[in-house]
């Protein structure tokens, strides 16, 4: 293609044909720059293709790792009405240990969870902002920002509390076994002194406490359980509007 307009810029020349060679290379210059802006524009647009297919295939991994996340925090809240029940059992007047035989063995310890963030970490270290829509990207930052603020509190909470409370009300009041009997709990507990354990003052101000700790779990769990899938919900949505 170069060559013919070199020949044909050639000829003009030797034609003296000045005009008409001007007009030529005007012509040339025009059709060189749209050839130019028609690759930019493929280019560009295919470009553009390549972070839509990037920000799909992102948004459905962070979508699976808050499914994760969906999961395990729905098996930790179903812990947290275990204890629940197990406070409930021990505040009441008790004649004997057989009443209880159904408290959770894990009464004493915590509930724990860590997130899934591989995809959020996938995302912060590319050059793209991932989702584009700037409300979404918002929402989505602020959902693993505030959920890391409440994980964080419990645990720090959590800490202290077992060090200095769980711990050592357990040691003094119950012993820890394996249970081979029940289906639902691989250990059981019972008590040392079953009348010492219900007529100390310290293990019903224990009970209070952990029933303040129970209540904590349960309302930063339900905080973080919500704002996952509220963040799922907006990023199907999203999704479903990129397809349409």
């Amino acid at each position: 293609m170069i060559s013919i307009f070199r020949k044909i810029r050639q000829k003009l020349l030797q034609q003296n044909r000045i005009t008409r060679y001007m007009t030529y290379a005007v012509g040339e210059i025009f059709l060189v720059t749209i050839g130019i802006l028609i690759a930019l524009s493929i280019n560009t647009w295919n470009e553009d293709r390549k972070e839509k297919i990037y920000e799909r295939k992102m948004l459905l991994e962070l979508m699976e790792d808050m499914q994760l996340d969906t999961a395990f925090m729905h098996l930790q809240l179903r812990r947290i009405e275990n204890f629940e029940r197990s406070l409930v059992a021990l505040e009441k007047p008790l004649l004997s240990w057989e009443e209880l035989k159904d408290v959770d063995p894990q009464l004493f310890g915590g509930v724990y969870f860590i997130q899934n963030t591989k995809a959020l970490e996938t995302i912060k270290s590319g050059n793209v902002q991932i989702p584009f829509d700037d409300q979404l990207r918002k929402q989505i930052n602020s959902h693993y920002h505030n959920s890391r603020f409440y994980l964080d509190l419990i645990i720090m909470e959590d800490k202290n509390f077992n060090e200095f409370r769980s711990i050592p009300i357990q040691k003094e009041y119950f012993k820890v076994e394996r249970n081979e009997d029940s289906e639902i709990f691989d250990l059981k507990i019972f008590p040392i002194d079953f009348e010492k354990m219900k007529n100390s003052q310290e293990f019903k101000d224990f009970l209070l406490l952990r029933r303040s700790r129970v209540n904590r779990w349960n309302w930063a769990y339900r905080k973080v359980y919500d704002s996952t899938l509220e963040s799922m919900k907006s990023i199907q949505e999203y999704l479903q509007q990129k397809t349409n």
